[in-house]
């Protein structure tokens, strides 16, 4: 784990006497599944030519088995800024024909350049799919480049957790482990369960040897008596392991067997044992909050929004408030103190939005944002990282999804930017897909509109579809792609990526894709 202060060092110019050494190789690793039933594809777009003018990159993708070895391989060029999709059936079909039907392995998709891509892990996202479901995250592990780039991402060595587990008689949790290029003797996995009623059940599995590109399936409940611990309730996971030459964020989620479908997320640093000073952050300037974060509050049509916390922040006590918004950014209700998280007593928190909806008589026929406020309490340091999981699905469905993300702590550099791009991919090929664009800062009194700019992108060809906006401060608005007869028809059922040009640099991005199985799946945007 490196600091969140390093991290935020590759994303403003260089001022240093020292120039960081470029990035010419961009690459991402999933674990990936294949069969009659389902299958798995890597989704991205040419962003490269559209935020950093290089005109070319070239790709290479490969597909490994569960024991490392290579199967198939393809290369290509990106050329145009539109949609581009990896499937792994496409692949299997260049492998033997002794190449099993349910196929477990991984694949991965390297990017080069001749000019710096600033970033060694590249936007892309894996997507798990059947006409039953559709779930999606984005580059969870990576190669390392070189010497550099391995020491650089491995100042701390730290669990990952921050990520829900089910286990029942049709759920279970699997944990997904792809070893870098170096073997790993004696592997040791240590698991650290808590359940609702805060209690830790400890377990470990012996995986011994791990070979080069290796990757392994962790099935936790198939070995441990998670049924009962749970006890029918989400609960969470800190994972204990060691890989060799490979960022350790893994890919992890649940199966669901009766529909059948699966749900993935990535994991996050355990930092309860991070305590130097580069792991907490500076004081916030008196008009703005310390740390901030607005996510989605779908409610209509039966839908529930729950948001977890974990307990794996660094040494501190603070307070979670929550305020509820209309699309407009008016202001309907606010919770103080929502959530006291000390380190002294550490805990899987839940803050239910549909409770609180209820609570304050705000019709549950609108959706709405919640803004999340954190703030230091008896004037402790405060932390630099706070991971939350957001779960948004539908009542009567326990197949939500679990967003990885984090508060975005106030950060005076960005109060000069005069613009920023995000963008991400939409899953039209799936009957319920939606995107939320988000206006929000850290900002007490926040009343900064963005004037946004949208480019859709298709895969077919480079024709594009534009549309201006502005978004309140506060607000935010949601595109039913299915409900809108042009967006329908520009991406004809397929998947598709979108960018947004703000006069701001808070905006964020938000996507996700429901079936009629129950089942949601979602991720931020980039």
């Amino acid at each position: 784990m490196r600091s969140y202060y390093a991290h935020l060092e590759t994303t403003i110019p260089f001022t240093g006497t020292i120039a960081p050494r470029p990035v010419y190789r961009s690459s991402a690793i999933f674990p990936v599944m294949h069969s009659s039933l389902s299958s798995s594809r890597i989704l991205f777009m040419g962003y490269w030519i559209l935020k950093r003018n290089v005109r070319e990159v070239a790709a290479i993708v490969t597909l490994r088995n569960n024991e490392g070895k290579i199967l198939a391989r393809h290369s290509f060029s990106v050329t145009e800024a539109k949609t581009y999709r990896i499937e792994v059936a496409d692949l299997l079909e260049m492998c033997p024909p002794a190449t099993e039907n349910d196929f477990f392995g991984s694949m991965e998709i390297e990017f080069f350049s001749t000019q710096n891509l600033v970033f060694p892990f590249p936007a892309v996202v894996i997507n798990y799919y059947s006409p039953k479901f559709s779930t999606v995250v984005h580059t969870a592990q990576r190669i390392y480049n070189d010497f550099e780039d391995m020491t650089k991402n491995s100042q701390t060595n730290v669990p990952e957790s921050g990520f829900n587990i089910y286990a029942d008689n049709d759920r279970e949790p699997f944990l997904g482990i792809i070893n870098g290029i170096i073997p790993v003797k004696n592997s040791m996995l240590r698991l650290q369960f808590f359940n609702h009623k805060q209690e830790i059940l400890e377990r470990k599995v012996d995986l011994g040897e791990v070979n080069p590109y290796q990757t392994q399936w962790i099935y936790p409940a198939r070995c441990f008596e998670l049924k009962q611990f749970l006890d029918h309730q989400p609960g969470t996971c800190k994972v204990h392991f060691h890989v060799n030459w490979i960022f350790p964020r893994l890919l992890v989620g649940n199966l669901h067997h009766s529909i059948p479908a699966v749900t993935i997320t990535h994991t996050y640093y355990d930092c309860s044992q991070a305590e130097t000073d580069s792991d907490y952050w500076k004081s916030a300037h008196t008009n703005f909050y310390p740390s901030t974060l607005m996510v989605p509050a779908c409610i209509a049509n039966h839908h529930y929004t729950n948001i977890y916390f974990y307990p794996i922040y660094s040494p501190s006590s603070f307070s979670i408030d929550v305020e509820l918004y209309d699309d407009q950014g008016l202001l309907l209700a606010t919770k103080k103190n929502a959530l006291i998280i000390s380190s002294q007593e550490p805990q899987f928190h839940r803050i239910p939005i549909r409770s609180y909806y209820h609570d304050f008589g705000i019709p549950e026929t609108l959706n709405g944002g919640v803004r999340l406020i954190a703030r230091p309490i008896d004037s402790t340091r405060f932390p630099a990282r706070i991971k939350l999981g957001l779960d948004i699905g539908i009542q009567g469905f326990q197949t939500p999804c679990n967003i990885c993300t984090n508060l975005q702590p106030y950060n005076p550099a960005l109060e000069t930017k005069p613009s920023s791009f995000r963008w991400a991919p939409i899953l039209a090929d799936n009957d319920s897909a939606t995107i939320w664009i988000m206006n929000s800062a850290p900002e007490i009194v926040y009343q900064r509109t963005a004037t946004i700019e949208i480019t859709f992108f298709r895969e077919i060809d480079s024709t594009t579809l534009k549309r201006n906006l502005n978004l309140p401060a506060n607000g935010f608005i949601v595109l039913h792609i299915h409900e809108d007869p042009e967006l329908r028809k520009f991406f004809n059922n397929q998947v598709g990526w979108m960018t947004v040009i703000t006069s701001n640099p808070y905006t964020s991005m938000y996507y996700f894709a429901e079936n009629s199985s129950g089942v949601v799946g979602g991720d931020h945007g980039f």
